[in-house]
């Protein structure tokens, strides 16, 4: 049974909520601020994206160093203080190469602070089956909807400058839960798989999952850039923007409160392709112009694009990667979910300077691709059902 009110669960359960809580200014309302400094949409799509191309040669070396000697605690430690220096800084940046240059340091703050969350509670559900990844990890979701609701009535009161200051005193949170629930010496990951033989390759399979996951969270591309943006140009207020990415975030918790428990007891397949499938849906009537009530069912499906499909990559990671390579797994997917969101976001800035709205339709194929790679892996693993689970 899950323990929900263990001393563990609430301390995971916070380090999720702090983390989530600066995301919830940054995704939604960074972009505004960026077009507060007049910027052009193209310009915007490179300097929003900048933080996705640096999570793709940062993510895996960084987490690989978790895994072994430095150690969680330390990284996430430091990547919590390096924005705290460096989001400041970005309000006496005049031109746009120093708000490339800066952000793409802030990125590098930023990039193991969710997939070194990750790892830390994987590891601890593996270590106390009790524990429910779903509803640890649920809680960063609600931070995150509670901060879209802050952020766009401070914005809407304030202006945009007031996303800066957010993610600059957020991190103190932050610091402070990493403490509470981050081991001094690190996940037992290491000492669990220090008697195996020396690190191979992953499972064939379990690249194509990670490809198809990682495209899957690539069709976020043109939402996380441009959403905000398109609808303030439609007449939304910003406390309306607030609540579109809210509701999507409601149907999200609620994804992960009920099918979390899947980690740990599956392979994951299954969620994966539930939100690719959605994925096509969602974004192809994006396009549509679709009114405030249409706008808002949408969102919702977020709790299946993202909810869903992050479930099963985190279940398939688990089921199907070795045991002395679990940190290496979940840094490579982190790499290849940014490289994809990476390359989804700069097209999304040529896009919507073009064709506006057509950018949301633009990112259905990725969905598609990913769908298609799952039922490839499905087969593999019912041709070799040994696979499944072979990762503990």
């Amino acid at each position: 049974m899950p323990l929900p009110f263990s001393a563990a669960s609430v301390r995971l359960s916070a380090l999720h909520a702090a983390s989530f809580f600066s995301h919830g200014f940054y995704l939604p309302f960074f972009p505004i601020w960026l077009k507060s400094r007049d910027l052009d949409p193209a310009v915007i799509g490179i300097v929003v994206a900048i933080p996705i191309m640096v999570r793709i040669l940062a993510t895996a070396p960084l987490l690989s160093l978790a895994d072994r000697s430095f150690g969680p605690r330390r990284l996430l430690l430091a990547s919590h203080l390096g924005q705290m220096v460096v989001f400041p800084l970005l309000m006496f940046a005049q031109d746009s190469a120093t708000i490339i240059a800066l952000v793409a340091l802030v990125a590098i703050a930023q990039a193991a602070v969710i997939p070194g969350n990750d790892l830390v509670t994987t590891a601890a559900v593996q270590n106390d089956p009790r524990l429910h990844y779903g509803r640890l990890r649920g809680f960063g979701s609600i931070s995150f909807f509670i901060a879209n609701i802050v952020a766009g009535y401070l914005v809407g009161a304030f202006g945009a400058d007031i996303v800066l200051a957010a993610l600059t005193l957020i991190p103190l949170l932050c610091i402070a839960a990493t403490i509470s629930a981050v081991p001094a010496h690190g996940t037992d990951l290491s000492a669990r798989g220090s008697g195996a033989a020396p690190a191979k390759g992953l499972p064939a399979v379990l690249w194509i999952v990670m490809i198809a996951a990682a495209m899957t969270q690539g069709t976020h591309g043109a939402l996380n850039a441009f959403a905000s943006i398109y609808w303030q140009s439609q007449g939304f207020a910003d406390s309306v923007i607030g609540y579109f990415w809210a509701a999507g975030v409601i149907a999200e918790i609620i994804v992960f409160m009920v099918l979390g428990n899947a980690v740990g007891r599956g392979s994951g397949l299954g969620l994966i392709a539930i939100g690719a499938a959605a994925a096509v849906f969602r974004f192809t009537l994006m396009s549509f112009h679709p009114s405030a009530a249409l706008t808002l069912g949408l969102q919702t499906l977020h709790s299946l694009t993202f909810g869903a499909s992050h479930i099963g990559a985190m279940a398939a990671l688990t089921a199907l990667a070795p045991l002395h390579a679990r940190g290496r797994a979940q840094g490579i997917y982190g790499s290849l979910a940014a490289l994809f969101t990476a390359a989804s976001t700069i097209a999304s800035g040529l896009i919507y300077k073009e064709a506006g709205a057509a950018v949301f339709a633009a990112m259905a194929p990725l969905g598609a691709i990913g769908l298609m790679l799952i039922l490839v892996a499905s087969r593999m693993l019912k041709a070799q059902p040994q696979r499944a689970g072979a990762g503990g």
